[in-house]
């Protein structure tokens, strides 16, 4: 198997609770699949630990949603841990995997690819998301295929950012009440994001290779503990109301032609295809 070394003055980490060693053994295994060498484990924010998200910049309403639980706001400033890290390191672009994701053979030679022209770009997204969703006509970053992302989109286990990216989404996220993987795909005029086409990663949740993989891989420790997943507040009535007809617009702006014409210009419309040898 070819190994791809890291280019210099990037990194790639993945975000694993210390409790959960499991994990950490399984992304090892992913990442010397892919063939990537120089992979960085980066200890996760514990909600269950006091103090461990005491600062954080979660406000209520500031976002698309009005509440988060313990635990999504320790997930939120994790990512946001990393972004700092590679930032305070100066890393021209890095690459951010939950420790949860199945890599395809393919992952390491484009990881290590977009990593080294880290230009022309905000956001890379790697992985596959379990929803219908829209693309723009396909690009290449560093010969790697690629579609401009016209909308949110569900999970963000697998990513590329540009140091400047890093920086945008730490000034954007002083204050927040997003999901991380809402958050960083907000489509917005200053951020150019793109999805890795095929995805060469799957979240084990959505995953068919379930096979041989322990139980703690396969289910979100964070979400089945129910001390840092309870009392979520969905907000007062005015902000209920204004998410509905903020959704209701944008289901609009999409049936009043914009989808038809997408599909024109070569867009793409539908789930994300994974590499071969993933399956979803």
């Amino acid at each position: 198997m070819r190994h791809h070394e890291l280019p210099s003055g990037t990194g790639v980490f993945y975000i694993n609770l210390d409790r959960v060693p499991e994990r950490k053994t399984f992304m090892e295994s992913q990442f010397a699949h892919a063939g990537l060498v120089g992979t960085q484990r980066f200890s996760a924010k514990d909600a269950q630990y006091p103090g461990a998200i005491d600062g954080n910049g979660y406000v209520p309403g500031s976002g698309s949603r009005w509440g988060l639980k313990t635990s999504e706001i320790a997930c939120f400033e994790s990512h946001r841990a990393v972004w700092q890290t590679a930032v305070d390191q100066g890393l021209k672009a890095v690459a951010i995997f939950e420790d949860d994701v199945e890599m395809s053979v393919q992952a390491g030679a484009v990881i290590t690819a977009v990593l080294n022209a880290a230009t022309g770009f905000d956001f890379v997204k790697l992985d596959y998301s379990p929803r219908s969703l829209r693309f723009g006509p396909e690009a290449k970053i560093a010969n790697v295929p690629v579609r401009p992302m016209l909308e949110m989109a569900p999970s963000a286990a697998a990513y590329i950012l540009t140091q400047e990216a890093c920086c945008k989404l730490l000034t954007w996220s002083t204050k927040y009440s997003d999901h991380l993987d809402d958050f960083v795909s907000i489509p917005r005029p200053d951020w150019n994001m793109f999805q890795c086409f095929p995805a060469v990663g799957v979240q084990m949740i959505w995953s068919k290779q379930q096979d041989q993989i322990v139980e703690t891989v396969k289910v979100s420790e964070r979400s089945q503990d129910k001390t840092t997943n309870s009392g979520l507040d969905k907000g007062p009535l005015w902000f209920r109301v204004r998410r509905e007809v903020q959704s209701a617009r944008r289901k609009l702006y999409w049936r009043a032609g914009r989808q038809a014409r997408i599909l024109e210009q070569g867009g793409f419309v539908g789930f994300i295809p994974c590499a071969d040898d993933l399956s979803v």
